[in-house]
């Protein structure tokens, strides 16, 4: 789960080759549409060539290839005993399945659960196969709970991942129209039978097609649809990949959107996740910060998950939430960086750092000496905390206020492991397919950190060969 950060984004028309620019085009008839361009359209668009799928187009509203998966850092979670087995690392697709189901407080669909985990080292091979250069470092990725993460190796993996898979998708004769948006889903008797799509001049045109997959990704960017599944995520807050506001996210919902038209179901909508990674945080461990509130006092046991403390920080009257760490500590590679931009500070006293914080010094005195306390006890009588490496007393201090920013969507439409969209009295909707964070049921409540991707990739990968397999006994 690493930082994905959109400032780049309107940089993308120039920085991608223009080989993933289409012409636009007037046919209308198609055997496969896939709404999205990023990793899970890119992995079904592969996969369905691949398989014999002949006539397929690629569509996005945006006006570059890639959406979330292209700025994302591209950890991708599998099981991989030959890699792991070298480092010392002993996991198993059973370990892995455990651990989602936990981490996703067991509301994850199992069968759906158990597709991935045991597809993952193969959807691993083939994306090898199709030219992606993953390293044989296998590492843990943040939030992701155990040494199962693999990745090409570059800062941002995830564009290289667009960049291949597009290319190869190119290569196997896949269109592509961009700045096409899917308006509705085409039906007739009940079947799907294509998307209305609307180009940029306004102009809407029926195109028509045997199968449709939606690979929109989520929702995190449509405020309107957040506030309905939980009120506290209103326009203040941003998403990861588009952090002011003011630049491109088109995570709105619009894939569910369309598929509720036709009857779809959704599962765990609630389920939205947010993470803190752009403000004073400074430390890759625990024991050795504080968060306090806007009053200088400790409000939630530091050592808990991510969702336990973005729960803390929603429920905070004004969402301000400080980290507080000192010269013991040991600070991560962007301590520079967020010293220049100004996210962190430095103090040389506890008073300093209370007048730059407009919190009491007297309060916040207090709160570390109590803190300090808690440490050489080694028990937290306030908030239960066990984990401590060291008191926060030795100047100078680096504080800095952070914030949650929403990342993830972990509920979506409802699948079955064939990736069929679920309608009415549990039965697929006929020629609907999803995959990626359009869909739920993969990660229940919360999801492990390395674990998007490789569900874009696996069910990606599914999805194009059942529609391949479908369209062969139909012929």
């Amino acid at each position: 789960m690493r930082r994905r950060n959109f400032s780049t984004s309107l940089t993308l028309f120039a920085i991608l080759p223009s080989s993933v620019f289409a012409e636009t085009g007037d046919e209308t008839k198609f055997d496969l549409i896939i709404i999205g361009i990023g990793a899970a359209g890119l992995s079904t668009a592969v996969s369905a060539a691949q398989n014999g799928v002949k006539n397929i187009l690629l569509i996005d509203k945006a006006a570059f290839v890639g959406g979330h998966s292209a700025l994302s850092g591209g950890s991708v979670n599998a099981v991989v005993p030959e890699l792991q087995m070298k480092q010392g690392i002993k996991d198993s697709p059973e370990f892995w399945q455990r651990q989602i189901m936990e981490t996703g407080e067991f509301q994850s669909d199992p069968v759906l659960v158990n597709t991935l985990v045991n597809n993952a080292q193969s959807t691993l091979h083939w994306l090898r196969e199709i030219g992606i250069p993953f390293d044989d470092q296998v590492f843990e990725a943040w939030g992701g709970k155990f040494q199962r993460a693999h990745s090409a190796g570059q800062k941002r993996s995830g564009m290289t991942y667009v960049r291949i898979m597009n290319h190869k998708a190119r290569s196997l004769s896949v269109k592509v129209r961009l700045r096409t948006e899917a308006v509705n889903l085409l039906e007739k008797d009940g079947q799907v039978m294509g998307v209305r799509v609307k180009d940029r001049n306004g102009k809407l045109t029926d195109l028509e097609a045997k199968d449709v997959v939606i690979a929109t990704g989520g929702f995190t960017a449509n405020v309107a649809m957040r506030l309905k599944y939980d009120s506290r995520l209103d326009a203040s807050l941003f998403t990861t990949a588009n952090q002011t506001g003011r630049g491109f996210d088109g995570s709105t919902g619009d894939g569910i959107l369309m598929a509720e038209k036709l009857g779809a179901q959704t599962v765990d909508m609630d389920a939205i996740q947010l993470i803190p990674l752009r403000g004073g945080r400074l430390l890759n461990y625990v024991g050795g910060d504080i968060y306090v509130d806007s009053e200088g006092k400790r409000f939630i046991d530091e050592s808990k998950g991510v969702k336990a403390i973005a729960e803390g920080y929603l429920n905070l009257p004004d969402r301000v939430f400080w980290v507080i760490t000192d010269s013991q500590s040991q600070k991560s590679l962007d301590l520079d960086a967020k010293l220049l931009a100004g996210s962190v500070h430095i103090a040389d006293s506890v008073s300093e750092m209370a007048k730059k914080m407009h919190v009491s010094a007297k309060v916040l005195q207090e709160t570390l000496d109590r803190y300090n306390r808690f440490v050489e006890q080694g028990e937290d009588k306030d908030f239960g905390k066990k984990i401590f490496t060291q008191k926060i007393e030795k100047p100078p201090f680096y504080f800095g206020r952070e914030q949650f920013d929403i990342h993830y969507s972990c509920g979506g439409l409802k699948i079955n492991k064939t990736c069929q969209v679920i309608g009415k009295a549990d039965k697929p909707i006929p020629n609907l397919y999803a995959v990626g964070e359009v869909t739920g049921g993969i990660h229940g409540r919360d999801r492990l950190g390395g674990d998007s991707l490789i569900s874009c990739f696996v069910f990606g990968k599914i999805a194009g060969e059942e529609i391949a397999k479908k369209q062969k006994s139909c012929q």
